[in-house]
C-alpha cells in the first residue's frame, strides 16, 4: 500500500499514540515519529501564477525543502483569500491591494511581504467601439460595468478623477467579471474597467482600450498584487516565506524568459488554450527585490514614503469614502514588511 505524506504522518501519529497508550515506548521516541511535519498552505486562484507552476511541475519540495507539507487552497477573490486568512485556513496567497486594506481595516492579522506584479495593462478601461469615446473625460453621463471592491474599481475612480470627474458624473454598476462580457454584448454598458482574460473579449467585440492601470504611475500610483502572509505564520516560519519569495523570483524569470515552457505546462495543467496562456504572460511585470527595496516600491524596512504606502494611503481613503472600511487604519506601515525584500537584496 502506497501512502501519501499526509496519511503517512497520520499513521505516525497513530502508531505513536497506541504504542504510549500501551506503554510500549522506551525511552525517548525516534525523531521521525516525535517530529510532525511542517506545513504551509498556498492560495491559488486557479491561474496562470507561480503558485500553480509549482503544483504543475511538482516542485514544492524544491521551493520549500524535504519534510514541508504543502497545501494549495483555490480562491476565487480577494475577499476568500482575506477570509480564509482570518480562519487560519491560508498562510500566503497573491491579493488584490483593495480586499488587502479592507481586511487590514477589519484587524486582519497579516503583512504584506513582496510585490508580486506590477498591474500595468493586464487591467484597462475599454469602452464601445461605437461610442465616440476617445478619452476619460468622454465618460461623462455614461454607464461603466466592473467589480466593485477591487484593484480595478480603485483604478477606474482614481482615473475619473485626474480627468476632472466625480462618481456623480458617472454610472459605476457593480458586475462580477463574470457577467461583463454578456451586458458588453447586450450594449447595457457604455464601458468596462476589467482585467485580462475578459478585456480581450471586449476589444474582440469591438471595444477600445482608452486608459491603462500602468497610467496611474503619472499620479504616484503604483497599483499591484501584493504576496500577503498571516502573522503567526510568518513568526513561526519566516524560512518558509524566505523560501518561496526566492523561488517565486525565478518562475518570474522563467516565465519571462522561456515563454514556450511556460505555455506547455500551464495548457496542459490548466486545460486552457495556448492564447490565454500567452495573454498572461504578456502582461506579467515582476518587480525584482532590489527594485521593491527603492521608495518607488516597498522601500526599505522603516521607510514611511513610499510608493506603496502612498497607495495604501489613497486607497484606504477611497473604501472609507465607499462605506466599505468605518474607519482609516491607524498604522498602514503595520501592513508591509519589506524585512524580507531586505534580505534578498543584500
Amino acid at each position: 500500500m502506497n501512502l501519501s505524506r499526509r496519511e503517512f504522518h497520520r499513521a505516525a501519529a497513530n502508531m505513536l499514540i497506541a504504542s504510549s497508550a500501551g506503554g510500549l515506548l522506551m525511552g525517548a521516541a525516534s525523531p521521525l515519529f516525535a517530529q510532525q511535519a511542517r506545513q504551509v498552505r498556498l492560495g491559488t486562484f486557479g491561474a496562470i501564477d507561480a503558485q500553480n507552476y509549482i503544483r504543475a511541475k511538482n516542485r514544492s519540495a524544491a521551493t520549500f525543502g524535504p519534510g514541508v507539507d504543502s497545501e494549495f487552497v483555490t480562491v476565487r477573490a480577494g475577499s476568500e483569500v482575506i477570509s480564509a486568512m482570518a480562519g487560519g485556513s491560508l498562510d500566503m496567497c497573491n491579493v488584490g491591494s483593495s480586499p488587502m486594506m479592507v481586511g487590514y481595516a477589519n484587524g486582519l492579522q497579516a503583512s504584506m511581504v513582496y510585490v508580486y506584479k506590477n498591474i500595468v495593462d493586464s487591467e484597462c478601461l475599454a469602452v464601445q467601439g461605437n461610442s465616440g469615446i476617445t478619452d476619460v473625460a468622454g465618460l461623462k453621463g455614461k454607464r461603466i460595468g466592473l467589480p466593485f471592491n477591487t484593484s480595478v474599481h480603485f483604478a477606474a475612480v482614481a482615473a475619473l478623477r485626474s480627468a476632472g470627474l466625480g462618481l456623480k458624473d458617472v454610472q459605476l454598476i457593480n458586475m462580477r467579471s463574470d457577467q461583463i462580457v454578456s451586458a458588453w454584448q447586450r450594449r447595457e454598458i457604455d464601458a468596462s474597467y476589467i482585467w485580462v482574460p475578459v478585456l480581450p473579449r471586449l476589444v474582440d467585440d469591438g471595444g477600445k482600450i482608452i486608459f491603462k492601470t500602468g497610467d496611474l504611475n503619472k499620479q504616484k500610483l503604483v497599483i499591484f498584487d501584493g504576496l500577503l502572509v498571516r502573522n503567526e505564520f510568518k513568526e513561526k516560519s519566516p524560512d518558509l516565506v524566505l523560501a518561496f519569495l526566492k523561488d517565486y523570483e525565478k518562475l518570474a524569470r522563467t516565465f519571462k524568459e522561456e515563454p514556450k515552457e511556460v505555455v506547455d505546462t500551464m495548457t496542459r495543467f490548466l486545460n486552457v488554450d495556448e492564447a490565454a496562456v500567452m495573454r498572461s504572460l504578456n502582461t506579467f511585470y515582476p518587480v525584482p527585490a532590489r527594485e521593491q527595496l527603492t521608495s518607488a516600491w516597498m522601500g526599505k524596512p522603516g521607510e514611511k514614503d513610499t510608493g506603496v504606502l502612498n497607495t495604501l494611503q489613497t486607497q484606504a481613503q477611497f473604501l472609507l469614502e465607499a462605506g466599505q472600511i468605518t474607519a482609516m487604519p491607524k498604522d498602514l506601515a503595520a501592513l508591509v514588511d519589506s524585512s524580507f525584500v531586505a534580505r534578498m537584496a543584500a
